[in-house]
């Protein structure tokens, strides 16, 4: 949408795991075997930990497009 200020095309995320930031039980280590558990089990998909939501997320890869000389 114009002035929203996101872009028109954006890859649908997927919330795989919400994080309590409240729950002292989870590591660092936790959510980084869970991310590269993730990456495994979906290797189309680009995981990442999204600050704003408190998650575990998963977004398609973006095809690279060949350059063009």
């Amino acid at each position: 949408m114009p002035g929203t200020g996101q872009p028109t095309e954006r890859p649908e995320k997927t919330v795989h795991l919400r994080i309590d930031p409240n729950d002292e039980s989870t590591t660092l280590e936790d959510v980084l075997a869970r991310i590269s558990e993730l990456q495994r089990k979906h290797p189309d998909r680009e995981v990442f930990f999204d600050g704003d939501e408190y998650a575990i997320c998963s977004r398609p890869k973006r095809v690279k497009q060949a350059a063009v000389h």
